[in-house]
């Protein structure tokens, strides 16, 4: 019989890799758009959550760590949205 710790990251990191293959995919099937584009955040901010919460083992850690860390992987897609979304004008805000 598995270990419930043993089960929880098997799960974890299977999602990790279901995750990661539907990225991949996405990157060389899908269409450029703002709905690949909100797929891959999405999966990001998931991914992130998983790591810090199973493999970083953060997600019994002080309650201002584990929230600075959880801010962090939500911050990162939503740059990726950000850029996607006001690409052309950030763009043009940080021309030399």
């Amino acid at each position: 019989m598995m270990h419930a710790t043993t089960r929880s990251l098997t799960l974890s990191w299977l999602a990790l890799v279901v995750l990661t293959l539907t990225g991949a995919l996405l990157g060389e099937a899908g269409q450029p758009g703002f709905w690949v584009t909100l797929s891959v955040a999405v999966m990001m901010a998931v991914k992130g959550r998983l790591v810090i919460d199973q493999f970083l083992e953060l997600g019994n850690a002080h309650t201002s760590i584990r929230a600075l860390m959880r801010l962090y992987a939500n911050v990162i897609p939503a740059l990726v949205m950000i850029t996607y979304l006001f690409g052309p004008q950030i763009a043009r805000l940080t021309a030399l």
